[in-house]
């Protein structure tokens, strides 16, 4: 059975209100559901474990998007540019919104307990380096992200987008209570710091490879503030990055791809 393809012409189509002048916000509180947008990220969330509830698509983009393997029955809602626009309340450039339900929030025992080394985030707000260290996180083998209580929600619009869609397959849960929970991972805790006087991450890299005991977990903390005292208390060893000519920072999603580069290379 072909997914229900139906055409869209006035924005005021009860059939797509849900698509109405839509908030991340109001769709993960009022309705547990979360928004998908592009092409790129309509594949990843076919493939992903979340439920489709819908797709919103223009009309160009219907026969790709109708190409995938999807459920029996799955409304697919196609629409001009204009139409698009005026329901969903933004510009719709990348032609494909979608949405999926949430689910239940994992365990962060359960994530925790999973395969590969794992990243921890400390009140990382902005939702574009959210999905930067997803996909980074994606890129060097972890197997799962624990965030802090005030960590940006993984499926925010642009956390999906940012992170070429790999918020909806890195394994991700909220470690509480925070920090003390941190304690209670069964896991060699790295804290990324600019501190001088922390050893460098091609040291820490090395070490950790010639005497791991347990897997790992890096953590790392907002821009600006950076991690918490109390946080950095929980670690085990602490790692910097060394710069030149007065920086004393990176981004934190460009800092966190060098960490784990380097904490993945082999023994040499």
């Amino acid at each position: 059975m072909a997914p229900a393809c139906i055409l869209i012409d006035d924005p005021d189509d009860e059939r797509v209100a849900l698509y109405r002048n839509l908030k991340d916000r109001d769709l993960r509180q009022r309705k547990g559901l979360f928004l998908a947008e592009s092409e790129l990220v309509w594949e990843r969330l076919v493939a992903s474990h979340f439920e489709i509830r819908s797709a919103l698509v223009h009309r160009s983009r219907l026969d790709r998007i109708s190409a995938f393997a999807l459920p029996d029955g799955l409304p697919i809602y196609a629409a001009s540019a204009e139409v698009m626009e005026k329901v969903a309340g933004f510009p719709v450039h990348r032609g494909v919104l979608a949405l999926a339900e949430r689910g239940a929030p994992a365990d962060w025992h359960d994530v925790a307990a999973g395969p590969g080394p794992c990243l921890v985030l400390e009140d990382v707000g902005d939702p574009d380096n959210i999905g930067a260290l997803f996909r980074t996180a994606a890129a060097f083998g972890y197997g799962s992200v624990l965030c802090s209580p005030g960590t940006a929600d993984p499926l925010y619009r642009k956390a999906i987008r940012s992170s070429m869609g790999w918020t909806m397959h890195v394994p991700y849960a909220t470690l509480e209570p925070w920090p003390r929970a941190l304690g209670d991972l069964d896991r060699t805790v790295v804290a990324l710091t600019p501190d001088r006087n922390a050893p460098e991450v091609d040291v820490v890299g090395q070490h950790l490879r010639l005497n791991a005991s347990k897997p790992l977990a890096v953590l790392v903390g907002a821009e600006g503030p950076g991690l918490t005292d109390a946080a950095m208390a929980t670690a085990d060893i602490c790692a910097r990055i060394p710069m030149a000519n007065g920086v004393d920072s990176l981004n934190v999603a460009m800092a966190c791809a060098i960490a784990l580069y380097e904490f993945a290379r082999p023994p040499r």
